[in-house]
C-alpha cells in the first residue's frame, strides 16, 4: 500500500514540475486585478463583489488553496483572477487551455486581427467582454466565470512570451542557467522570478505601481485594442536583448541554439518593463470593466 502510494506521489509531482508554464504566476495576476478593482468606481466593485459572492463553494475552495489559503477565507477579485489556472485540469474546462496565449509563425513581423479565429488570447478577452456585457443583468456563477476569465486574459496577454511560437512553448523549451534564479526556462523567468526577485512582495507591488497609476494613460475601452497589446507583446520578445530569438537575415525570429546565458544585468534591463506591463494591463482591465459592468 505505502508503494502505490509513493508511487502517487512521485507521478503527481514528476506531472506538476514537468508542465510547461503557459500563464502570468500568481504574483502578477493578483496584483493586475487587485490594482484594477482599487480604482473602479464604487458601483463597479459592488457589482465585482456581488459576482464574487455567487462562486460556489467548491470553487472557493479550489481558489484558496492554488493561493495557499484556508479554504474558508472571503474571496478577493485579486485572487479569484487565478481561477483560470488553477481550474486547467479540470475536465469541464480543459477547452480553455489554449486560451492562454496566442501563437504565430516564425515569420510574423506583427500582429494583426485577422491573426486568430478563435480559442487564442486576444479573442478570449473579445468573446468574455462581450459575454460580461450582455449578460449583466444576471448575477449568478456564468457570469462570475466571465468576469474572471476575463481578468486573467487581461494579465495573460500583457506577459510578453504569451504571444509568441508554438515550436519551443512560448520560452518553455528555452532552457537558461543562472546563478541567482531558481527558474529554469524563459517563460517561467518572465512569469515568477523577474516579479519575486528582490523579494517584492504583492504589498510592494502594489505601492509602487499606484504610485505611477497617472504616469500613462488609456482610452477608453474599444474591441481593437486586443490586437494591439498583443503586438507590444510579441515586439518585446522579438527585441536581441530579450534572449528569446536570433534574428536571421530575412528579420525572422529563430530559436536560440541549446542554453542561453542571461546577461547580468538582465533583471535591471527588464524588470521595469514588467512594472509597465503590469501597470497597463490593470488600467486596461480597469476600462474593460468600467464599460461591461
Amino acid at each position: 500500500m505505502m508503494a502505490k502510494y509513493t508511487i502517487f506521489i512521485v507521478a503527481f509531482l514528476t506531472l506538476s514540475i514537468s508542465k510547461p508554464s503557459f500563464a502570468l504566476g500568481k504574483l502578477g495576476h493578483q496584483v493586475i486585478c487587485q490594482l484594477a478593482f482599487e480604482h473602479l468606481t464604487k458601483t463597479k466593485q459592488d457589482k465585482v463583489t456581488a459576482l464574487l459572492n455567487t462562486i460556489p463553494k467548491q470553487h472557493q475552495h479550489l481558489i484558496n488553496r492554488y493561493n495557499y489559503k484556508k479554504e474558508d477565507k472571503p474571496i478577493t477579485f485579486a485572487n479569484a483572477c487565478t481561477w483560470a489556472d488553477a481550474i486547467k485540469r479540470l475536465e469541464e474546462f480543459k477547452s480553455y487551455n489554449t486560451w492562454h496565449y496566442m501563437n504565430v509563425p516564425r515569420t510574423h513581423d506583427k500582429i494583426n486581427a485577422n491573426d486568430c479565429n478563435k480559442n487564442c488570447l486576444p479573442k478570449a478577452i473579445l468573446t468574455h467582454q462581450k459575454m460580461l456585457t450582455q449578460t449583466q443583468s444576471n448575477q449568478d456563477w456564468q457570469q462570475a466565470q466571465t468576469l474572471l476569465f476575463l481578468g486573467h486574459w487581461v494579465g495573460d496577454i500583457h506577459q510578453p512570451l504569451h504571444i509568441s511560437f508554438s515550436d519551443d512553448l512560448g520560452g518553455n523549451k528555452v532552457k537558461f542557467s543562472h546563478l541567482e534564479t531558481k527558474c529554469s526556462n524563459l517563460h517561467q523567468y518572465w512569469d515568477k522570478c523577474i516579479l519575486y526577485k528582490g523579494k517584492k512582495s504583492k504589498r510592494r507591488w502594489l505601492d509602487l505601481l499606484n504610485a505611477k497609476w497617472n504616469q500613462y494613460s488609456q482610452p477608453s475601452w474599444q474591441t481593437e485594442q486586443v490586437w494591439q497589446w498583443a503586438d507590444e507583446s510579441f515586439q518585446l520578445v522579438k527585441e536581441p536583448n530579450f534572449n528569446y530569438c536570433q534574428l536571421n537575415s530575412q528579420g525572422n525570429c529563430q530559436k536560440p541554439n541549446g542554453k542561453i546565458k542571461l546577461p547580468p544585468d538582465y533583471l535591471l534591463q527588464y524588470q521595469p518593463v514588467m512594472e509597465q506591463r503590469l501597470l497597463m494591463a490593470a488600467k486596461r482591465l480597469t476600462k474593460i470593466l468600467e464599460a461591461s459592468l
